[in-house]
């Protein structure tokens, strides 16, 4: 229960911090949560709770659940948010950009509005209906 409570708890957040920019410009009155939201220290403890919440969560296997399938869907959007904020925090201050790494935070960067809004979304689904198969 406590894993299912910190999945949906950290793709709220995550999806917050990875939209935030495109919800400040949607939403009057969001850009106090947004500079919160984009504190450096805020998003690495964020990207790391949200990877160890999305290991965890395949990990778990109730009687009922579908093994691996069961939440398959939050446990990659989890993965890919939380990569993405530790590998944020730590491409900064690197010395030379590596392919890979730029690639992957350049990308969430432009396109990571839309992950973050899908993330709400799949986090909040989630939340309603915890025994469907993909969710």
């Amino acid at each position: 229960m406590q894993i299912y409570f910190l999945v949906v708890l950290t793709h709220l957040l995550s999806g917050l911090v990875l939209s935030s920019h495109f919800l400040e410009e949607k939403i009057n009155g969001f850009a106090p949560f947004s500079a919160l939201l984009q504190k450096p220290r805020f998003r690495l403890v964020l990207g790391i709770i949200t990877v160890l919440s999305s290991l965890f969560t395949l990990l778990k296997v109730t009687p009922s659940d579908v093994i691996i399938l069961g939440d398959l869907l939050p446990a990659v959007t989890g993965f890919l948010m939380g990569a993405y904020l530790i590998l944020g925090f730590f491409y900064e201050s690197l010395e030379e950009s590596r392919s890979w790494m730029k690639s992957f935070v350049d990308l969430m960067e432009d396109k990571g509005h839309i992950i973050g809004i899908a993330a709400i979304v799949v986090g909040l689904l989630h939340f309603l209906v915890p025994t469907a198969i993909i969710l």
